[in-house]
């Protein structure tokens, strides 16, 4: 009924529904595919300059008549639909751009995409999983400085990336634009809610009122327990509660103590039985969407990429709101992960490439995302009712999604430097012994900050 209701409405806002991203495996073979738009029948060429006057355009692609074929790397093509709904309307719009699509597996992308830049391959547009590979590359010089084509671009303004262009640069110099981002709240099980007789949580809770409400949902035993929440196994799943209110930076290793008391509510928790054993959930490879998808839990704390998964498989009602915070926060600021798109150093249509960015990083590209419950990089008051839709279109979604779309500030989950993929090997690590109680959190963290501190 929901997919359903779904359909209709997309078809008639001219909007697609989109495959799950984000935490899917890619193919084990890098394939692939090009696509061309169909073209008519030759025809007589015109005067170029006479047609580019006419043309109000910014970039050499779109003001001219010469026909190009970008090179696209990404991840997830294959199974992922808004990504050709999306490049297919590209090339409705610019028949002169064609792409091709090289996909890598998934799970491999980072490296994979490294190794490739390195040897010197001519991607024109190079989309980023995340911003430690964004770092590296750009501390390698296989990424094409951005600044001149947006500088140049009347129709492109950074007003609408809630500031996190400026959070994908060094040292002024921009290298990516926001494709998607990511909110880290907490979704809730109203159905459970209801037959506990518990009201639903509310934006502005303290860690302590989170376990307190997790100890009122847990019930029962065995294979039939509910367990009040769920906490996954990434460090993040602790990180994010503090680096919301930014008073964690995994580049300050000043900072890292104020992981101290929310590992503490979680290892409670824990101990209590209010969420599973994280050893158990790390053995079982259990992931979070099971858990809630069977109704093993009331809440979890994940990204906003699971609206996405919920419309499109939940069969209760659910809700959403911010995360608990220790500093006061209610819903002024977000944390999650970006990613980006960027130019390769080696493309030979950048051009092409930078139009064709435009488009799926803008209101067009925004626009089929959030028609799938997936959050892009650009904001606006289309995109905000968007979402406000999904209440009207799918049986379960919320009212008002919007109000944890649209953040007034946006907290990127790991600031860019050339070693934070070592950082973030050393916190993951850390973390693990953490939960698993190898080490008390004080200790987790003071091992943290002596190996992160060894780095420099």
């Amino acid at each position: 009924m929901k997919l359903k209701k779904l359909v209709s409405i997309l078809m008639t806002s001219v909007m697609t529904i989109g495959a799950l991203v984000g935490c899917g495996s890619g193919t084990a073979e890098t394939t692939t595919e090009t696509a061309t738009e169909e073209k008519a029948e030759e025809t007589t060429e015109e005067t170029a300059d006479t047609e580019a006057a006419e043309e109000t355009t910014d970039t050499a692609a779109e003001a001219s008549d010469e026909e190009v074929t970008i090179r696209v790397a990404l991840w997830d093509y294959s199974n992922t639909e808004y990504y050709k709904k999306m490049f297919d309307a590209f090339s409705a719009e610019y028949p002169n751009i064609s792409y091709e699509v090289v996909e890598f597996p998934a799970d491999e992308y980072p490296t994979t995409i490294k190794t490739q830049l390195m040897g010197g391959q001519n991607f024109d547009v190079v989309f980023l999983k995340d911003l430690p590979t964004l770092s590296a590359l750009i501390s390698g010089g296989h990424l094409m400085p951005l600044d001149s084509f947006m500088e140049g671009d009347s129709e492109f303004s950074k007003d609408n990336y809630s500031g996190l262009i400026e959070q994908l640069g060094v040292d002024d110099v921009s290298y990516g634009v926001p494709f998607r981002k990511d909110n880290s709240m907490i979704f809730y099980n109203k159905d459970i809610f209801d037959a506990a007789g518990v009201a639903y949580p509310e934006d502005g809770m303290s860690m302590e009122d989170y376990e307190a409400l997790a100890e009122q949902l847990t019930s029962g035993e065995g294979n039939d327990k509910i367990y009040g929440a769920h906490v996954h196994t990434w460090a993040s799943n602790v990180s994010q509660f503090a680096r919301r209110g930014e008073e964690f930076n995994q580049l300050d290793t000043s900072t890292y103590e104020s992981l101290i008391p929310y590992y503490k509510v979680i290892l409670d928790m824990q101990d209590k039985g209010y969420v599973q054993d994280f050893g158990a959930l790390k053995s079982g490879n259990v992931h979070y969407s099971g858990v809630m998808y069977n109704h093993q839990a009331a809440m979890v704390q994940m990204g906003s990429w699971f609206i996405n998964m919920l419309v499109e498989n939940a069969d209760f009602n659910w809700g959403v709101c911010s995360m608990p915070s220790e500093i006061g926060l209610v819903n002024e600021k977000a944390v999650g992960g970006i990613t980006p798109v960027t130019i390769g150093a080696y493309a030979e249509h950048p051009e092409a490439a930078w139009t064709f960015i435009k488009y799926v990083c803008g209101e067009e590209g925004a626009s089929v995302l959030a028609s799938s419950g997936i959050v892009p990089g650009y904001s606006s008051d289309e995109i905000n009712a968007i979402f406000d839709s999904l209440h009207d279109t799918s049986e379960y979604a919320p009212e008002g999604l919007s109000k944890y779309i649209n953040i007034p500030t946006y907290i990127v989950e790991f600031p860019m430097a050339e070693n934070s993929g070592d950082i973030d090997t050393i916190i993951t690590e850390e973390h693990s012994a953490i939960m698993t109680k190898t080490v008390t959190p004080e200790e987790g963290i003071q091992n943290m900050i002596d190996r992160v501190n060894a780095l420099q």
